[in-house]
């Protein structure tokens, strides 16, 4: 697990996000979860002693979706289990290496827990966007495979 002074940057269909350090619950390899042949954007599952943590596929344009080349997964704690990103890339960044800048997004959000993102990392030309974790985790469930969890 990262800690509260890093970020994770996390590479969904070739994009960059970023996820505060301390939003991850843990991080897995490939290798070391379930498969899921079941189709749709669920993934793999990681078995605990919690029960079973579904593990969800997105493009980079954070549609529910059942990327190839996934190598790692990042738990984010969400009721009534925690629920897992597949991510093609992950790598830890401290706060000094980058800038965050809190934003509320306009409009309403678009799930209960709230808005996808809550800060951006602007580097030059580049724009990186900050997942809110609620949101995110949210997200993830509710484009999952249906109450598959």
């Amino acid at each position: 697990m990262a800690e509260s002074n890093q970020y994770l940057c996390v590479v969904l269909g070739g994009v960059e996000y970023l996820l505060p350090g301390a939003a991850s619950l843990a991080i897995e390899q490939r290798h070391a979860l379930i498969p899921d042949d079941g189709g749709g954007p669920l993934v793999a599952w990681r078995q605990s002693r919690q029960g079973r943590w579904p593990v969800y596929g997105l493009d980079g344009m954070l549609r529910p979706a059942r990327p190839e080349t996934w190598q790692r997964a990042v738990f984010l704690d969400g009721a009534p289990t925690p629920v897992g990103l597949a991510a093609e890339e992950v790598r830890l960044l401290g706060r000094t290496d980058l800038n965050v800048t809190p934003f509320t997004p306009l409009g309403p959000p678009p799930t209960r827990a709230g808005h996808y993102f809550d800060g951006a990392w602007v580097d030059g030309q580049k724009v990186v966007f900050v997942f809110a974790a609620r949101g995110l985790a949210a997200a993830l469930r509710a484009g999952g495979a249906g109450g598959r969890t």
